[in-house]
């Protein structure tokens, strides 16, 4: 089955600040457990909303590197994204399967609502795999694969299960869900320390 897109005509949804009603910032960051993250990726911001909540919870000598493939996201941020304290943050254009960093540079990836969208989300959960330091965080955060009141069809949802599964074939380890969003999955896993 074809990975389901978000159409980039309907921008202002990512904007509207009811969706951290359902994608609570604090419940997602704690359950990253990155607190001391110097050096985060986003891959698929977006429009950066959650860039901005996450940097603001981060050190000021950070960065949080805000990832999107779509030119349309990557010119919004660039144009709209406004600091609001914490980390620096930069707009990068790339790919998911493609992520220009170095090897075993980043502190913490996260995703969300990204995973669905996936052509091959294995391949993309090895790259960020690639650029995590020895032990550090992945965060997934991903619609549940039940009804909800709003979100993708649910025959295109992926589910805890397999997003956990995906990350064990990429080679994370301790991959688990931690149960703290109404209608979204949040599975974690770690890059292993050798």
């Amino acid at each position: 089955m074809a990975a389901y897109r978000f159409d980039p005509k309907k921008l202002d949804k990512l904007n509207d600040l009811a969706r951290l009603d359902d994608l609570v910032p604090d419940l997602m960051w704690d359950a990253f457990d990155a607190p001391d993250a110097r050096t985060v990726v986003e891959v698929g911001a977006g429009t950066g909303m959650f860039a901005r909540e996450f940097a603001s919870r981060m050190d000021p000598s950070g960065v949080l590197y805000a990832v999107d493939a779509e030119p349309t996201m990557t010119a919004w941020m660039r144009e709209h994204l406004s600091e609001g304290g914490g980390a620096r943050i930069e707009v990068v254009d790339a790919r998911a399967e493609a992520l220009p960093f170095a090897d075993e540079t980043a502190d913490l990836v996260y995703t969300v609502n990204l995973h669905h969208e996936l052509d091959d989300p294995v391949r993309a959960l090895a790259e960020a795999l690639r650029i995590l330091r020895p032990g550090a965080p992945i965060g997934v955060v991903d619609w549940k694969k039940e009804p909800t009141p709003k979100g993708p069809p649910v025959e295109h949802r992926a589910g805890a299960e397999r997003i956990a599964e995906d990350l064990a074939q990429a080679g994370f380890a301790e991959v688990r869900a931690v149960p703290v969003l109404r209608y979204h999955d949040v599975v974690v896993g770690r890059k292993p320390l050798a």
